[in-house]
């Protein structure tokens, strides 16, 4: 009698396994054929929403964002962040507002260029999309015109700017120093130390 039940046993291990099997092999076909479906980012335009941006607002962000995140080649990380490779962080303007900002602070709030860190402005005066780069390395700049910058990092520390065929353009003052109003048109890349 118990070896009849231990056959039984593994009759059933082995349909419970092959079905398993089939499962296995019928989820990975549906994934395969729908990469999407396997990894669900995050829903940046519900969290703007959550932030109080309106419909009109969300869909700007969303469009400025993927145009950086093209020039770039950065990774969305929330609805108005882009990680520009380990060490820099782009938080691009809301449309109708002057500064960027974390959205969960109020509207009107310029995000901050925290000690240790050089950033740059789409805009002068510190105003529009902020690039703030704390890894000492090289990083493309992505606008054009008129913006500012900000170099807060550690005593002395020098920038340099450098144009699209890498020459050395302009180097800043020793931190902590700043630009209101610089042309960023000549400028394709800043190394911020």
């Amino acid at each position: 009698m118990s070896q009849q039940r231990t056959s039984e046993h593994r009759g059933t291990a082995r349909i419970l396994t092959a079905l398993v099997g089939i499962f296995v092999v019928l989820v990975a076909g549906l994934i395969s054929a729908n990469p999407a479906a396997a990894v669900a980012g995050p829903d940046f335009a519900a969290q703007a929403r959550t932030a109080g941006l309106s419909a009109g607002q969300t869909e700007g962000l969303q469009a400025r964002v993927d145009a950086f995140k093209e020039r770039t080649g950065g990774v969305q990380t929330a609805p108005n962040k882009i990680l520009l490779g380990s060490g820099a962080e782009l938080t691009v303007v809301v449309p109708g507002e002057t500064y960027a900002r974390d959205l969960d602070a109020p509207v009107g709030t310029r995000a901050p260029c925290a000690y240790l860190r050089f950033c740059a402005y789409s805009g002068e005066n510190f105003t529009g999309s902020q690039i703030n780069m704390y890894t000492c390395r090289s990083y493309s700049i992505p606008w054009t015109g008129n913006g500012s910058w900000d170099n807060n990092q550690s005593s002395g520390t020098r920038a340099r700017m450098y144009n699209g065929s890498g020459s050395l353009i302009y180097t800043t003052p020793g931190a902590r120093s700043y630009d209101r109003s610089g042309n960023w048109t000549p400028v394709h890349s800043v190394r911020n130390c």
